[in-house]
């Protein structure tokens, strides 16, 4: 499972200096499920090594909920072939028929990455998937450089997602 799970009530978290692998790797969630109130604030993880992981740092969140996931950051961290290196999935959904959109959403906010840098396992190495009701805000990527683990390219996937700003030198771009 994960490595690392911060749940709701979660505040003023920091979370130093990990290695992490296999499993899910460091999560932010699920919040909002079944159209809770869940909130997670101020989480620093500074210094981590992930390994084999199917994700790397990520954030997920219900469709419906609200609440608020923000002021997060993630730095300097190393992903060895991590399947979904930086993932906010603002559409999570485990069930076996699919979770319909929905009129609200955990709001995610104020999330900065920085000095990420490994192989993906996949080609998509971030993967922000944003809700149209309630888009992401302040989402920052600083000196980030994701290669894919075997031969090609990485992509990244960002959907959704207000105030997006790259600082430094940051790999794959969001298109």
């Amino acid at each position: 499972d994960d490595c690392i799970s911060i749940v709701s009530g979660s505040k003023y978290v920091k979370v130093m200096d990990i290695t992490c692998g296999p499993g899910h790797g460091i999560s932010i969630g699920s919040l909002g499920k079944d159209k809770s109130k869940d909130t997670v604030s101020d989480v620093n993880v500074n210094g981590a090594t992930l390994s084999g992981t199917t994700n790397g740092v990520r954030i997920k969140t219900w469709q419906g909920g609200s609440g608020y996931a923000r002021n997060i950051r993630f730095q300097n961290i190393v992903m060895d072939n991590v399947k979904n290196p930086i993932i906010i999935n603002q559409h999570y959904c485990d069930r076996q028929t699919p979770c319909w959109e929905q009129g609200s959403a955990v709001k995610v906010e104020n999330v900065r990455y920085k000095n990420i840098k490994g192989t993906s396992a996949s080609e998509v190495a971030i993967d922000l998937n944003c809700s149209k009701t309630l888009p992401c805000k302040g989402i920052v990527l600083q000196d980030v450089n994701l290669v894919r683990q075997s031969h090609g390219k990485t992509e990244a996937s960002c959907i959704n997602v207000n105030g997006l700003s790259s600082k430094g030198r940051s790999s794959p771009h969001c298109s």
